[in-house]
């Protein structure tokens, strides 16, 4: 039932998900699964989270939840395999959208999207990373690698380079993460306009070094 997944958030012997064979009805509970387990990891962290509680909210049996991913932690990486693609998608896009604050802001809203879905697991990911010396290892280089990504497409938005785009890459998105977070935990106080508002400015000013 499980086999590895091309260019995984670890190295292949390290994550395993059910093929793309299976039927719809196992292709649905998965989904399920990766939806509750986001949903258990923004509430409680990677620590705080158990398979029980995952299968509970996904509304399957620990044997279903099991037939699919052996541990919490494989499912973790399951869930930051989409995370980084769809992440590294929107920051492919920066460097055409950036260019100017219009645009820019707009493309902080979009990665604001972005991490309504998959915010849970940068923090999980964080957690687990401390605890699991494999988990950390792999994940830091791909992390890494992203930053990178990050760090060029925002110095092209002012028409730059970078000698380090991954420290760049790694502070600005800290700086979303840490912020989108702040917008959910103080929601009611702080308006989330407002924030991307200002993350879109402080990304305008570091492409600019300014």
């Amino acid at each position: 039932m499980f086999v590895a997944v091309a260019d995984p958030f670890l190295s292949p012997a390290a994550l395993r998900q059910p093929a793309a064979t299976i039927g719809p009805r196992a292709q649905r509970t998965v989904g399920r699964i990766l939806d509750a387990t986001r949903e258990v990891f923004l509430d409680r962290g990677y620590a705080g989270t158990t398979v029980d509680e995952i299968a509970r909210v996904a509304d399957v049996s620990r044997a279903s939840f099991y037939t699919y991913f052996p541990s919490k932690r494989e499912v973790l990486l399951a869930v930051g395999e989409t995370a980084a693609s769809e992440s590294l998608a929107v920051m492919e896009r920066l460097a055409g959208a950036g260019s100017t604050r219009v645009g820019l802001r707009a493309w902080v809203e979009e990665y604001f999207a972005v991490l309504d879905v998959h915010g849970a697991f940068a923090f999980a990911w964080t957690q687990a990373a401390q605890e699991d010396d494999e988990i950390r290892a792999a994940g830091m280089k791909r992390h890494l690698g992203m930053c990178r990504t990050f760090g060029v497409a925002l110095a092209a938005t002012a028409r730059r380079t970078n000698e380090r785009p991954e420290l760049v890459g790694l502070v600005a998105s800290s700086m979303l993460e840490r912020s989108w977070n702040y917008c959910r935990l103080y929601s009611g106080t702080v308006a989330r306009d407002d924030v991307v508002d200002q993350a879109a400015g402080a990304l305008w000013a570091l492409a600019r070094q300014r």
